[in-house]
Parts: C-alpha cells; sequence; structure tokens
C-alpha cells in the first residue's frame, strides 16, 4: 500500500510543479531526483504527464526560442545553450533550433539585435570601446563570429580596410 502512495505521491509533486511553471521532461526528471523520488517513479509520473499532455517538449522548445527571438534576437548557439540548460533531449534540441532558425540569416538576426541594442542606449556607439561592448554582447548573444563582423561592417563600424577594428577581432574569443 505504502508503494502505491509513492507513486501517487511522485505526480502528485510533479503535477504542483507544473501548476507552478511549465518545464522540460529532463527538468521535472531532476526535481524529482532531487526531492527523493527513484528513478522508476519519476519515469511513470513523467509518463503520466505526458499521456496527459501535461509535459511536451516538442512545443515547449519552440516556444520558448520564438519567445527569446521576439524579445531580442539570439543566435543559434545561444538557442542550443539555452534549450541545453533546460534539461531537452540533444537530438529535440538539433530539430528545433533547425525548424525555427530555417529561413532566418543569422546576420539578420544579429542586425535586429543590433537596433534593439541601440534602442535602449541614449547615445549611438562613438567610441571604439563602445563598439567592443556591442560585439561582445552580441557574443553572449549566441552570434557567430561572420555574422558579428557582417553587421558591424554594414553599419561602418569597421576600420578603413573593411576588416573589424583590431581591438573589436581580439575581443572576441571564438
Amino acid at each position: 500500500m505504502a508503494r502505491k502512495e509513492t507513486k501517487r505521491t511522485a505526480t502528485d509533486y510533479a503535477l504542483g510543479v507544473l501548476s507552478r511553471r511549465r518545464v522540460s521532461k529532463g527538468q521535472m526528471r531532476e526535481s524529482l531526483r532531487r526531492k527523493g523520488y527513484s528513478d522508476k517513479e519519476a519515469e511513470t509520473a513523467i509518463a503520466k504527464l505526458v499521456e496527459w499532455g501535461y509535459l511536451d517538449d516538442g512545443s515547449y522548445s519552440r516556444e520558448l526560442l520564438r519567445s527569446m527571438l521576439n524579445t531580442c534576437p539570439i543566435g543559434r548557439r545561444r538557442a542550443v545553450f539555452e534549450l541545453s540548460r533546460r534539461l531537452f533531449e540533444r537530438e529535440l534540441i538539433e530539430t528545433v533550433v533547425d525548424e525555427v532558425f530555417t529561413g532566418v540569416g543569422e546576420e539578420e538576426l544579429a542586425a535586429l539585435a543590433v537596433r534593439k541594442y541601440l534602442s535602449q542606449r541614449k547615445s549611438g556607439l562613438t567610441t571604439e570601446k563602445e563598439r567592443e561592448r556591442l560585439a561582445r554582447w552580441l557574443q553572449r548573444r549566441g552570434f557567430g563570429f561572420e555574422a558579428i563582423s557582417s553587421v558591424l561592417r554594414r553599419t561602418g563600424w569597421t576600420s578603413g580596410d573593411g576588416q573589424l577594428d583590431s581591438g573589436i577581432r581580439d575581443g572576441l574569443h571564438l
């Protein structure tokens, strides 16, 4: 009898977690383990939640990425990092990132991010230090060197030979 009570409690605990916030299956698994439930109890509770439609990693991961892209664009690297951090399965991450980023160029997303960045500033990027700060910010947003250098070139923030200023180039750790 106590065993049946424990299984019900794991499912009840999981429902409580979901009543507060949406989580991935991996996050739910970790939450149940931290609470002391066995792997079998956790998997049983997760299976029930999936069956009932309360845990859907596919739709949750897509919603997360679209929300991030709408708030302030991110690059593919950041998208992969954010989904990995939320314990989605690797295969799903690759599929969803490919799906969400299909037809969307990283350079265009970086340009949108720059516009968002500049809209929150009172002045433009007049000094080399401010341009370096922007380049590092873009890198933290998950954009690659090519996208960053392209955006900075298009906006005229490069040296006379069309290359990134040396401070910006040296500041990016890719």
